[in-house]
């Protein structure tokens, strides 16, 4: 499906664990959900896959400041399985 951001890093690893599974070589990377899943969703093309990115990233952004808190579309990319699990932290007060 893609990454987002700069994405170097996130298209090396999707790049070695797709080579991996071409050699069927299982690997840690192969036993993730990236490698033994499908995906469940297809972008749409421009601009309605920028509007979901920056959408997705302001919601993010919007967690961050509000103590974690996520909004619905967090929560829903969360059901989907698209979602960025993040840890419950404790902001000090």
């Amino acid at each position: 499906m893609g990454f987002t951001g700069l994405g170097v890093a996130s298209t090396r690893f999707g790049a070695q664990t797709m080579l991996d599974l071409l050699e069927g070589v299982e690997t840690e990377r192969t036993q993730l959900a990236i490698g033994s899943k499908e995906a469940v969703a297809v972008f749409h093309p421009e601009p309605l896959r920028w509007l979901f990115i920056r959408f997705t990233q302001w919601s993010i952004k919007r967690a961050d400041n509000n103590e974690g808190q996520r909004n619905l579309w967090l929560r829903f990319l969360d059901v989907i399985g698209l979602g960025f699990r993040l840890l419950k932290v404790h902001y000090p007060r």
